[in-house]
């Protein structure tokens, strides 16, 4: 599941990604970092990755598709979570993207919010809240 997160203003996407995520999930997301991109240009994106069950082939293909053609529409991507793999697939995607991209844990979620705003939380801005218990 994809949830936009209520913290995405401006050119700043926030968002949750957990349990099954499937085509649906990113046709729901996609067309909202389009128009991001369509106003401001360069976006920023803030995801936090927790309890992902599943990720369909078709989301995946989703996801390569518009990140390929998105390429130089982000200027920094901060992944929170909770596995090495996470870290190693923002180091892996540095090549393809002009983005600065760069991997959290979850203990870091203030120090990624603090980052992907370069340093200066715009007023009244806070970290999301940890996912709410099950």
């Amino acid at each position: 599941m994809l949830q936009l997160l209520e913290e995405s203003q401006g050119n700043l996407v926030a968002f949750r990604i957990s349990g099954n995520v499937d085509k649906n999930d990113y046709n729901v997301m996609l067309p909202v970092l389009e128009d991001k991109i369509q106003k401001h240009g360069k976006i920023k994106v803030y995801a936090e990755v927790q309890d992902v069950e599943a990720y369909s082939l078709r989301a995946l293909y989703e996801d390569i598709k518009f990140d390929l053609k998105h390429a130089s529409d982000f200027s920094k991507a901060a992944i929170v979570g909770d596995n090495d793999w996470m870290d190693w697939l923002a180091k892996a995607a540095r090549p393809f993207t002009s983005a600065e991209v760069k991997y959290f844990n979850f203990s870091q979620r203030q120090e990624a919010w603090e980052w992907v705003h370069d340093g200066i939380p715009p007023a009244g801005a806070r970290a999301p809240s940890p996912k709410s218990p099950a």
